[in-house]
């Protein structure tokens, strides 16, 4: 009877993969285009707009400020009106702030923008973490975190060849390379989360594409989950003031900075290589994206069979901050791979989350608690680009500003010692969601 009952378990799950995950995974790459973008065109745009690498560095950063604001209102709009037409709203609106980079012609417009594109996406990454535990029991979660975390990466590999085509349309049409690349990946945002509102579902009792076998059993599974962590009246304050939820925080936003700092300045640190056309500058700077999707899938699976999430986010914190001190003290070709390592670590973040749904639940608290430790991180994504920035500007080299992301890193790696997860046990039926009960 076990075996017959995992095996319904494992079917249900995954046609709920397919039929759902996959098309969220398809919106995060899409976002993470819209992410990266901005660091392949920092070149060419820089130049035409005027901007030193502090002004780079601050626009990138102002991104994260709009964010930080308006998170956690977006991620309370979803819980209430629904994250099929929420999520979907998301997409539309940061498409079309996209395709309104194009005339942007100075910094003070380039800040303005970048600030209102961290209002459009706010609450998206949250939002899905949400919708995924809507669909899904915590001890599921960590594959389709993986995958949707995955995403992230792949957005970047693909990204640096095709924005190195995209970027050699310049002059065509009279726009400049950096414009034809926000006019594409604007417009195929705003049309695949238009096709988002028709093809998201937001419940399983929503569902008419399962069975009502299958939805019964997909909702008394996720029913268990919710009354393991009976989270149904603990208010949003109430979770945001517990000492482990702002310690989770306090991880996000120090590994946030280490990426932030290194997403828009990745490509720079590559052209010291020297002697490379901008298409295989483009390309070699997304190489280490290859070892963050390993790290994911490696350490999501590790942390679901052996149930120890918060271990898995220390070793990931560890490579982050070792392979960025190693890639600060080395040749750019060695300090290349030493990168590599540090974007293995970044894979943790598919245990990082599956640890914070999993203390957060589902409720509206729960989903305003993701969105808050997803905003606190938004406050190092301004940090990590601009501080960058500000340390090349000084010093004119990489090194000061690739040992300020590892002292960060060991800080994140040192923060993350008093984060226990609830449960060490992979077997549990009802991976723990004790989150709002949690007694320091």
């Amino acid at each position: 009877m076990q075996t017959a009952t995992s095996a319904g378990e494992r079917s249900i799950t995954a046609k709920v993969t397919i039929r759902l995950m996959l098309f969220v995974a398809l919106m995060y790459l899409l976002n993470q285009f819209d992410r990266g973008n901005l660091a392949f065109a920092q070149k060419t745009l820089s130049a035409d707009l005027g901007l030193s690498n502090a002004a780079f560095g601050l626009g990138a950063g102002i991104f994260f400020i709009g964010y930080f604001l308006f998170e956690v209102p977006s991620n309370l709009i979803l819980h209430r009106v629904g994250a099929r037409r929420w999520l979907s709203r998301i997409m539309v609106s940061w498409g079309v702030v996209t395709i309104l980079m194009l005339f942007v012609q100075n910094e003070y417009a380039f800040y303005l923008m970048r600030f209102l594109l961290g209002v459009a996406e706010a609450g998206f990454f949250p939002g899905a973490v949400y919708y995924i535990a809507l669909w899904l029991p915590a001890r599921e979660r960590g594959k389709v975190l993986a995958l949707l975390s995955a995403a992230g990466p792949a957005a970047y590999l693909l990204a640096g060849p095709f924005s190195g085509v995209i970027l050699g349309l310049d002059g065509s049409h009279g726009l400049h390379g950096w414009q034809w690349l926000f006019l594409l990946e604007g417009s195929a945002t705003v049309v695949v989360g238009i096709c988002g509102w028709f093809f998201l579902t937001d419940r399983p009792e929503d569902a008419k594409w399962l069975t009502a076998d299958e939805c019964d059993e997909l909702t008394a599974r996720i029913e268990r989950d919710r009354e393991a962590g009976s989270t149904e009246h603990t208010g949003l304050l109430q979770v945001i003031r517990q000492p482990r939820v702002l310690r989770l925080a306090g991880v996000y936003a120090c590994i946030q900075i280490t990426n932030a700092g290194l997403v828009f300045w990745l490509p720079s640190v590559t052209s010291r290589i020297g002697d490379l056309s901008t298409f295989q500058e483009t390309s070699l700077s997304v190489t280490p994206y290859a070892f963050q999707i390993i790290g994911l899938f490696v350490l999501g699976r590790s942390s679901d069979r052996r149930g120890r999430h918060q271990t898995h986010v220390l070793i990931g914190c560890l490579c982050i901050a070792v392979g960025l001190g190693i890639g600060a003290v080395v040749s750019p070709v060695f300090g290349l791979l030493a990168l590599c390592l540090a974007f293995f670590g970044y894979g943790t973040m598919s245990a990082f989350w599956s640890l914070a749904s999993s203390y957060l639940g589902t409720t509206s608290a729960g989903a305003g608690g993701l969105a808050f430790i997803n905003s606190v991180a938004a406050l190092g994504g301004f940090v990590g680009p601009f501080t960058f920035g500000y340390l090349l500007d000084l010093t004119g080299s990489t090194a000061a500003s690739l040992w300020m992301l590892a002292g960060v890193a060991a800080v994140a790696a040192a923060l993350v010692a008093f984060v226990r997860s609830p449960s060490a046990s992979p077997d549990r039926s009802t991976a723990p969601a004790q989150s709002l009960q949690m007694k320091e």
